[in-house]
């Protein structure tokens, strides 16, 4: 009765296995789990950057075409040469930088308060424009111009202005694009601009550090899986040793003196040990019996 415990005893090597690679299976399933989610925060963290790069470009390029024009309409008022009539113009209704980089806020999905403040930038821009419209016609009206834009044709010259001499409506026209007042109403184009830039700068930086703690989140989520995988694999080489190879050993060295074989290890083992000592019993009973 005890042999037959002994035989059936044990843990079953086949089982244990079976065990090993199911949970084997479920940590690999759950590492691709983790690495797919790592992936997904590396890509949220790339299209934010992307993002931010072009919105960033945008409110700089609303900027330098904001300068453009006033370069060209301060060119025009100094040199009264047409030809910077025509590229502030082709800059304003042909490149229409200013335009496109709403434009490109809108279409990556930038937040509400900062296209807002490109578009006041953009307003600003917009209202001083008409400034430069004015000291324009007072060039063309003092150089007597007889070719230039159809939008200037609707600016009317004041009473006053229509006056002066030739060279009264170039200083004023100058006085208009180069002054003090001019230069408020550009800064108030740069302040929303820099609003803008923070703006990007603070949704930037709250992303990065949103994507930076998720992933390390997902990292440390990983390194436990690591561990768990370090720590299954310890406990299968240890089974193995206890369940078969140390069993195995011992019954080699019984089997060469001659002795019966320790009923240890796995269950199957077990069994092959119980059916080789009796085999052995038997046929040592048979010898006794010849003799």
């Amino acid at each position: 009765m005890t042999k037959k415990a002994n035989q059936g005893a044990g843990i079953s090597i086949k089982v244990v296995h079976a065990a090993m690679l199911v949970l084997g299976l479920l940590l690999i399933l759950l590492l691709i789990f983790s690495s797919y989610k790592n992936t997904n925060v590396f890509t949220r963290l790339n299209k934010e950057t992307g993002n931010y790069i072009v919105r960033q470009k945008a409110a700089h390029d609303l900027m330098e075409a904001s300068d453009y024009l006033t370069e060209m309409t301060q060119r025009f008022t100094l040199e009264g040469d047409t030809q910077y009539l025509d590229k502030y113009f082709e800059e304003a209704f042909g490149n229409q930088r200013r335009e496109a980089a709403i434009t490109s806020m809108a279409e990556n999905e930038a937040e509400q308060t900062l296209v807002n403040q490109i578009q006041e930038a953009l307003n600003e821009s917009n209202k001083l424009m008409y400034r430069e419209y004015y000291a324009m016609k007072l060039v063309i009206d003092a150089k007597e111009i007889k070719t230039y834009p159809d939008k200037l044709r609707g600016v009317e010259l004041k009473p006053e202005d229509m006056n002066l001499n030739a060279e009264e409506k170039m200083d004023l026209a100058q006085k208009m694009v180069m002054g003090t007042e001019y230069y408020a109403q550009k800064e108030l184009i740069r302040n929303d601009l820099k609003a803008g830039l923070n703006t990007l700068d603070n949704i930037m930086t709250t992303a990065r550090t949103e994507t930076t703690a998720q992933l390390n989140s997902e990292m440390n989520t990983v390194r436990i899986f690591i561990i768990i995988v370090s720590v299954l694999l310890l406990i299968i080489i240890a089974l193995s040793a206890y369940l078969g190879t140390i069993p195995l050993i011992k019954a080699a060295k019984c089997a060469q003196n001659g002795e019966a074989i320790p009923v240890t290890g796995a269950k199957e083992f077990r069994y092959l040990a119980s059916s080789y000592n009796k085999l052995t019993g038997a046929k040592e009973n048979n010898e006794d019996d010849d003799d």
